[in-house]
């Protein structure tokens, strides 16, 4: 019998190799550069961003188009799948959801869409989840459920160096930005509900990445209660700032850079940390 194929969009930040490891599509999201578009993972890749950045160039983003994620969705059935689980990025901070929900109902293959309400490796653990369900033998529902049940019990916390990226991209408000700017703050920003959230302020960089290793390091003890297994991601952008988190407890590991997409938004020496119960079948979504 054909298992269930998994496809999401490279805003996850899942390194190729995991990805491949685990069988999930990855459909590349847009990086406008000056006006000239590349695609993430293809012709474009996250130090090249954060050169561009750093140059003072125009960057911008876009959301993959319906007919990639149909691409996708065909590339499944080929395979063999016998349907189809897309995990998308929040629906709250971009229309690349409505993209592939709108693929859904045009390949001729059982489609669902998951809106993961998070992203970065938060929203690639839940693909994770859906493509270890898969690969027990879950159905359409069950891999669908295991992608949701993940998400929803994800932490994904960030600090950034400034958050002028972030009010450029419209996903703080410029009075936000203004304060972090003359207070010389260093926010701890989590991802809550789908939308980008201050969690706590700090006085430097240290701190703020202090904070991270902290809470991060009690979500992975809270996870590791839950009677699955435990991911564990810290991704960064440009300077490879290091979080004393303990990943011992963590069945899988990722450290690597966010993907170009977020680089783009969140600006260089960005520090990020995520994790999240993997649900499978032998630890089902309830």
């Amino acid at each position: 019998m054909a298992g269930i194929g998994v496809v999401t969009d490279s805003a996850a930040s899942l390194p190729a190799e995991v990805a491949a490891r685990h069988g999930i599509r990855v459909v590349p999201m847009q990086i406008i550069v000056d006006g000239e578009p590349f695609l993430e993972g293809v012709d474009i890749t996250p130090d090249q961003v954060i050169a561009h950045l750093e140059a003072g160039c125009d960057v911008t983003t876009s959301q993959p188009s319906s007919e990639a994620f149909l691409e996708a969705i065909r590339s499944e059935a080929a395979a063999g799948a016998s349907g189809v689980v897309v995990v998308t990025l929040s629906s709250e901070l971009s229309g690349t959801y409505a993209s592939a929900v709108a693929a859904s109902t045009a390949g001729g293959l059982a489609v669902e869409v998951v809106d993961s309400r998070t992203v970065a490796m938060a929203q690639g653990l839940a693909a994770i989840a859906a493509a270890r369900a898969s690969s027990a033998g879950g159905t359409l529902a069950q891999v669908a459920a295991a992608a949701r049940w993940t998400a929803e019990r994800s932490t994904c916390l960030f600090t950034v160096e400034t958050l002028d990226h972030l009010r450029r991209g419209g996903r703080i408000g410029p009075a936000v930005a203004a304060a972090g700017r003359v207070l010389g703050i260093r926010p701890v920003l989590a991802v809550e509900d789908g939308r980008i959230a201050p969690r706590s302020r700090a006085r430097s960089g240290a701190r703020a990445r202090s904070a991270i290793a902290q809470e991060i390091g009690a979500a992975l003890a809270s996870a590791r209660g839950l009677g699955a297994p435990v991911g564990l991601a810290v991704l960064h952008a440009g300077a490879h700032w290091e979080l004393d988190v303990d990943g011992s407890a963590a069945d899988l590991a990722v450290d690597g850079p966010v993907s170009a997409v977020l680089a783009a938004h969140t600006g260089p020496g960005t520090v990020a940390a995520m994790v999240a119960p993997l649900a499978t079948l032998d630890a089902p979504p309830g």
